[in-house]
């Protein structure tokens, strides 16, 4: 079973769809930065599923078909984020959810699980961060920066601005292979569909800016996550540029009973080539 709906949550409205049966399990799914839920990928979904999970993935807000919000009007961070993702399960009818969130995704799974600990069974926290950008740089604060490896792609961006579609896509296209890491190969012909199905799904959406904004104003989280009592999984590359994996180390260190699994060769990136793993660790986190 599978169904596309717009739900109320949170006073604004959010796309959602849902794979597997209700009376399974339930694993929301928590999109990073300025991406689209459909950015986990049906087969990820698919092999949860047949894992006997109920899967959710949905589109945060400022992105896909979910409520844009005027962020000068209506700033936000984290903790709005997670109650948008609270306000999910609510209109669902879920009353407690194994939550996997990769990159922001992460941490807005964190402040769920800070805010809301009886809504979240589990966290698996992805190429994320217990730490929060520094506002100015956009840089982290306290943990290793990013690598340089994207910043004169984004200088090029900036003197140059994609004049058109295909050149946005191209442009796109190199971001995700400078983010890949060495150990699996970079799939372009999946990614420029991935990237060509997010513009078709909403053209002219981008809550890359705001997302940005949110995650640099939100609250130091690492004395809050010492004091969760939930299962806790890191799944992290060790080539992740924009995350480095000292990030990973340190939500393991801060987090009680937290499990790290390194991924050897990834970036910071979602590959084929490591899904079985990261699936199969996922359904040994949310079983019972």
């Amino acid at each position: 079973m599978r169904m596309e709906r717009l739900v109320r949550a949170n006073g604004i409205t959010l796309w959602c769809e849902d794979f597997g049966d209700p009376a399974d399990p339930a694993v929301l799914l928590v999109m990073g930065l300025g991406a689209q839920g459909t950015s986990w990928n049906e087969s990820f979904c698919s092999a949860l599923v047949e894992g006997g999970r109920y899967v959710v993935r949905f589109d945060n807000r400022d992105t896909g078909r979910s409520d844009s919000v005027d962020f000068t009007t209506s700033p936000y961070t984290m903790t709005d984020l997670a109650a948008d993702a609270i306000g999910l399960l609510d209109a669902l009818g879920i009353g407690a959810a194994h939550v996997v969130g990769t990159s922001m995704g992460g941490m807005i799974g964190q402040e769920m699980a800070i805010e809301h600990p009886t809504r979240v069974l589990s966290l698996t926290s992805w190429m994320s961060s217990p730490d929060t950008p520094d506002p100015q740089t956009m840089d982290w604060r306290t943990l290793p920066g990013r690598r340089p490896v994207i910043t004169p792609i984004a200088a090029e961006m900036a003197a140059n601005p994609p004049r058109t579609r295909a050149e946005h896509v191209d442009f796109m296209v190199r971001l995700a292979r400078a983010v890949t890491g060495s150990g699996s190969e970079f799939d372009e012909d999946e990614v420029r569909r991935m990237i060509e199905n997010a513009l078709d799904r909403a053209p002219g959406r981008d809550g890359t800016m705001n997302h940005s904004i949110a995650a640099s104003s939100s609250r130091d989280r690492r004395d809050l996550l010492r004091h969760l009592t939930i299962p806790v999984l890191v799944l992290h590359g060790t080539e992740d540029p924009v995350v480095p994996f000292e990030h990973a180390e340190e939500m393991a260190r801060l987090v009680p009973h937290a499990r790290l699994v390194p991924l050897p060769g990834v970036g910071h990136d979602m590959p084929r080539a490591c899904q079985d793993k990261i699936v199969e660790e996922i359904l040994a986190l949310t079983k019972g």
